[in-house]
């Protein structure tokens, strides 16, 4: 119930209780936020999590052109990507999600790690590779 003061309407106040769990909740969530996660490096920024995978991405070919690389020293990285309601990849850039062409996929889990993978360059999609589907 709202009690009134001058003519306004003042919230009750939030019992002490209650404000301990808030608190203890904002605290968490700020730590989850900060704490690092086995997959932070598939945020899809360009050059993250390259140098890694290096060897693996420098061999990769777009499908049907076996004389044109993927790679090109740092396009390629860890990404997440999903299967959109036309049936199409999506990939994320570290800026937003890309439409990837379907004659830009490399089999599935190409890099053998589980993790979808993204080569591209100012939204260009040079390869992508989707890692193995979580259900």
């Amino acid at each position: 119930m709202r009690s009134r003061r001058n003519g306004c309407a003042w919230p009750r106040p939030i019992s002490t209780a209650r404000r301990v769990m808030l608190l203890l909740l904002i605290g968490c969530a700020e730590a989850l936020a900060q704490s690092g996660h086995p997959f932070d490096d598939a945020q899809g920024r360009h050059g993250d999590g390259h140098a890694e995978m290096h060897d693996v991405y420098k061999g990769w070919h777009p499908p049907g052109n076996p004389f044109t690389s993927c790679c090109n020293d740092a396009d390629c990285r860890p990404t997440r990507a999903f299967v959109d309601d036309d049936g199409r990849w999506r990939a994320w850039n570290g800026s937003g999600w890309l439409i990837v062409p379907q004659e830009r996929v490399l089999p599935a889990d190409h890099a053998g790690d589980g993790r979808s993978h993204l080569c591209e360059k100012e939204g260009f999609v040079y390869c992508f590779t989707p890692g193995e589907t979580r259900g």
